[in-house]
């Protein structure tokens, strides 16, 4: 399944070299979605698409985002995500504030809460918080990733945290690297990973608010000891409207 993504992105890697392509914003590294979600809220409405393989688990990975600024500073999501660590598909929705923003501050910071369900038609779930602060350098976007998450009752808790910095190559392409660890607090049966992580490298291809990114790299989950380590691959396609 790798290669074919890698198929694929060296397809839109040649688009710019074929074609003129729209030059990319100044924040086209804080646009990157791939393996990470949203850094900063949209000026009007974002979509976000993401599938895979994830080798941890030995399963595929899909998961769709749409988010608008309602207000300033304000914004609103949805989303859903099936596969990986996720028995059933998994919807969220959420709110996001942006204490700081980038393109006015030197450092950026945003604040989601979503409410993720277990299922569509499962009402139970958890509730996650998360704070994102970003930094820009000449273009380039160092990322810090803060959440935590439990369910209403409190019988399951977890934490992550996660680092990424991506680096402007070209206008038009972004290089870098990312990662992220989680660790469950409290779990309520043994089906559910005490633990998991996702490293690898980014390449992105931008044309002006559309990006186009692949990340490969490897993915460790732990139900029980020992863990099961894989390759990751995932293919990324988003814009801004």
């Amino acid at each position: 399944m790798s290669s074919r993504y890698g198929l694929a992105f060296a397809i839109a890697v040649c688009m710019p070299l074929t074609a003129a392509a729209e030059p990319a914003d100044d924040l086209a590294a804080l646009h990157s979605q791939v393996g990470w979600g949203a850094s900063i809220n949209p000026d009007r409405v974002s979509l976000a698409s993401e599938g895979g393989w994830n080798g941890g688990d030995r399963r595929a990975v899909v998961a769709a985002t749409v988010e608008a600024t309602v207000l300033p500073r304000v914004s609103v999501f949805a989303s859903a995500q099936y596969g990986g660590a996720l028995t059933n598909a998994r919807p969220s929705l959420g709110v996001g504030y942006q204490l700081f923003d980038p393109r006015t501050s030197a450092t950026g910071v945003r604040l989601t809460v979503a409410y993720k369900p277990e299922g569509f038609t499962e009402p139970e779930g958890e509730i996650e918080s998360v704070v994102i602060a970003s930094r820009m350098i000449r273009g380039d976007a160092l990322r810090a990733l803060f959440a935590y998450g439990q369910d209403p009752e409190g019988r399951e808790s977890d934490a992550e945290v996660g680092a990424s910095f991506l680096h402007r190559a070209t206008p038009n392409m972004l290089i870098g690297l990312t990662s992220r660890f989680r660790h469950a607090i409290k779990v309520k049966t043994t089906m559910e990973p005490r633990w998991d992580f996702i490293a690898g490298a980014i390449g992105s291809v931008v044309r002006g608010s559309s990006r186009v990114e692949l990340l490969l790299g490897i993915d460790s989950i732990a139900y029980t000891t020992p863990a099961h380590t894989g390759a990751v691959g995932l293919l990324s396609v988003s814009t801004d409207l």
